[in-house]
């Protein structure tokens, strides 16, 4: 509750946590998230993994409160019981927004960090206050970061840092095959029973393909059957970190004469013109695997939101 970052810290976390949960899943739609609190030296657990970005944030917003004394290997013995559940395939890891200057420990901590590096768990702490030695340590134990908060803007770049995933350790990255189902769009008017709310809806929400329940958004696990549930966008999106486009080439302005360019007078994503006004040529780029040409905007956009060519 200190007031170095206005109006406090805890302020400042609750809203720039938000900001990465909603990034998180946009780079990521496939992974699951989990929240925990340290306080009054003991963990505890506000969310379970789980994939829906709001629910998380509502669970942080009800939860505001700071007190006591703070407990590192409390949290990483928690942490360490709910990631030994992830399947080899997928990645663990922590990322601790520590405010605190010491830590309370019932135990030897150093056997607790020795178990989280055991368990493949890559833990980086975000401190708000100043450096401390044991935080420091665990990161460098673990692979993760440890890096120290100037001010909110500073605090904001270090969390955002975290949304994209780490490289894949080609030693633990074994491949594996998931099942997965690609629910349809329930009807406007049906009125089903909605198998995580455990009520009855109307309209809009998804249909197992598996087992027919009803479930209100994507991406999630089926309640009924447990079997994930996506759709084809969602997966796309997961894999663009694996496959990223291709840069694409610049290309010198061309001239209207010029018989090779009389298809490519407007922007393959936008439609936008490529001349600009008093119909001189712009700036553009040419995608090198379908020769669709892009303005700059969509160039961005494309490489930086989209990572799908819509030429390809």
């Amino acid at each position: 509750s200190e007031t170095d970052f206005r109006p406090s810290r805890i302020v400042v976390i609750a809203k720039h946590v938000e900001a990465f949960i909603r990034e998180f899943f946009d780079q990521n739609p496939l992974s699951q998230v989990g929240l925990l609190t340290i306080k009054d030296g003991v963990a505890q657990c506000l969310t379970d993994l789980g994939g829906s970005p709001e629910s998380h944030i509502k669970a942080l917003m009800n939860k505001l409160e700071c007190s006591g004394d703070s407990s590192l290997q409390n949290a990483l013995d928690l942490v360490d019981g709910y990631l030994n559940q992830i399947p080899s395939y997928g990645h663990r890891e922590v990322l601790i927004l520590y405010a605190a200057l010491s830590t309370c420990d019932p135990g030897d901590i150093m056997e607790t960090i020795q178990k989280c590096k055991k368990s493949k768990i890559r833990c980086s702490v975000i401190g708000l206050a100043a450096e401390m030695f044991i935080c420091k340590h665990l990161c460098q134990e673990t692979g993760g970061t440890y890096s120290v908060a100037l001010d909110e803007s500073h605090f904001k770049e270090l969390i955002l840092e975290h949304a994209p995933p780490p490289p894949a350790i080609a030693e633990f990255a074994t491949a594996n095959l998931i099942k997965m189902g690609f629910p349809q769009r329930a009807a406007e008017g049906s009125i089903s029973i909605c198998s995580c709310h455990k009520e009855a809806k109307v309209g809009a929400g998804y249909t197992c393909p598996r087992c027919k329940a009803r479930v209100c958004e994507l991406p999630t696990e089926c309640r009924i059957c447990g079997l994930t549930l996506v759709s084809s966008p969602h997966l796309a999106r997961s894999y663009h970190h694996l496959f990223p486009i291709a840069p694409f080439d610049e290309v010198p302005p061309f001239s209207l004469n010029d018989p090779n360019h009389k298809l490519q007078r407007n922007c393959f994503g936008c439609q936008q013109s490529l001349l600009n006004p008093g119909n001189k040529p712009g700036l553009l780029v040419v995608c090198p695997k379908c020769k669709g040409y892009f303005c700059l905007d969509c160039d961005i956009y494309i490489h930086e939101s989209l990572h799908n060519c819509p030429g390809c």
